[in-house]
């Protein structure tokens, strides 16, 4: 009599010997062999429930099984569970068990970029499908600074435009703060505290703590300071702190003499391209240059995290072209800026 094996190419007679073997490939490309001859336990790896994505997606943003459950609203024994059954399905360990937190193996890493591929297209389709099902058509108006515009906002848009063919986004990019109560913006992202305008609606998508950084080169040159008490010793580069006042501003005026500051530039964009030009140190957003190669991480100053708000308001809420971009950007940048935090804390581990 012969009984199926936990493998399904093969089939094994009762006392264990391989009566047949289908030598093909498995649901994931792996070359299916060795049945024949090592045949005790013959497994193969299974086609993986793409749920479990989700939970690999969320432990590796997070960094804990706990801050999985907690994002996911499930308990950290399913997470865990979830996670196994994953590593089961591919045969690999996906993540390093440290007492700091789970850390991505190198097979975890790799496999990121496909669960995120595998993230990305189940959003797409429902938004596609939502758009479909509600004919959403006109413009939304949407600002936010240069730099969020420029290195976080392109390909969150050009996913959208595939998302919702019929919409137009104008995109104001600037550093002024529009207001949204006059009319003249219709959605904002924006860092900063929680708006306490009553007519303001959204929804903080993410912390972001700054970080200093120095290029590559800068610090093959000038090594990188270590904390507060080495930027003396550097060049500095700050925006002066009467165009942007708060608590970054307010630590470089405390902690870094006049004499170590090389250049202030008008704008955190000209803050950006200095810093990538090797002109010297300076603090940034951990979700900019944390996951950027050319970039090296100094240190992190005591700063409480900045909140990063995406914002309409009360007036437009309930409008379905305004309630899809809210939705779409909401959704991209909860995901997308949490992997930021995840970079920042690789980088700072490394």
């Amino acid at each position: 009599m012969v009984q199926s094996s936990a493998c399904g190419p093969c089939r094994l007679g009762e006392g264990g010997e391989v009566r047949s073997v289908d030598v093909g490939f498995s649901p994931l490309g792996l070359k299916h062999r060795s049945c024949a001859l090592v045949h005790q336990k013959c497994i193969i790896l299974r086609m993986p429930d793409w749920n479990d994505f989700k939970f690999f997606l969320a432990v590796a943003r997070s960094g804990t099984t706990l801050g999985a459950s907690r994002a996911l609203q499930v308990s950290q024994s399913t997470v865990s569970r979830r996670i196994a059954a994953l590593e089961e399905a591919f045969g690999l360990e996906l993540f390093e068990k440290r007492p700091s937190g789970y850390v991505p193996t190198e097979a975890g890493r790799e496999l990121l970029e496909s669960a995120e591929g595998v993230e990305a297209a189940a959003r797409l389709a429902k938004a596609r499908a939502d758009a479909m099902k509600r004919g959403l058509t006109g413009s939304v108006s949407f600002t936010t600074n240069q730099t969020f515009a420029n290195l976080l906002l392109m390909q969150a848009i050009r996913d959208f435009r595939a998302a919702y063919p019929a919409l137009r986004l104008d995109l104001v990019a600037t550093d002024d703060l529009l207001d949204l109560r006059k009319g003249e913006a219709d959605v904002a992202l924006r860092a900063g505290r929680r708006p306490t305008e009553p007519d303001l609606v959204g929804r903080c998508v993410a912390k972001d703590v700054w970080s200093f950084y120095c290029s590559r080169d800068y610090a093959a040159a000038h090594g990188k300071p270590d904390g507060p008490e080495d930027l003396a010793r550097h060049a500095v580069i700050s925006v002066d702190p009467r165009d942007y006042p708060g608590p970054t501003t307010d630590w470089v005026s405390a902690h870094v003499p006049d004499s170590a500051i090389m250049l202030r530039p008008n704008n955190i964009t000209g803050l950006h391209s200095s810093l990538k030009a090797g002109v010297g140190v300076t603090m940034m957003s951990d979700f900019v240059c944390a996951g950027d190669p050319s970039l090296v991480y100094c240190f992190t100053p005591d700063l409480e995290a900045q909140e990063i708000w995406l914002l309409t308001s009360e007036r437009l809420r309930n409008i379905p072209r305004v309630r899809a971009v809210m939705d779409f950007f909401g959704g991209y940048f909860a995901a997308g800026l949490d992997l930021g935090r995840a970079a920042a804390s690789d980088k700072k581990r490394g």
